[in-house]
């Protein structure tokens, strides 16, 4: 119930099955912001999730997220950050690639 959920107050916990993406699996990351291609010896930094006090996040669902935004027009207005955001959500949306058919009724 993400709707009641307080986002906002959480803590980091360890995530052992890791992350959804990494720089090798994501062909949207700019090289000066690739980090494990740039040297960066450690991976712990990706082994973390964030778990609100108060409920349970679930996955990301790239299907449901698409159907929730199909026939939306979007305005994206920001600095760095939203840019890393928008990253963050095409490598999410582009990891996997599912089939999806849409039955309409000629009757």
């Amino acid at each position: 119930c993400i709707g009641k959920c307080d986002l906002f107050n959480g803590e980091w916990l360890p995530n052992p099955s890791g992350p959804a993406y990494t720089n090798s699996s994501c062909r949207f990351i700019d090289d000066h912001q690739n980090c494990m291609r740039n040297g960066r010896p450690d991976t712990g930094y990706l082994h973390w999730r964030w778990k609100p006090y108060e409920c349970d996040l679930p996955p990301f669902d790239e299907i449901r997220f698409l159907g929730a935004m199909r026939n939306k027009a979007w305005g994206l207005i920001g600095d760095s950050i939203l840019r890393n955001q928008v990253q963050s959500l095409i490598c999410l949306l582009s990891k996997e690639r599912r089939e999806y058919y849409n039955w309409r009724s000629i009757h």
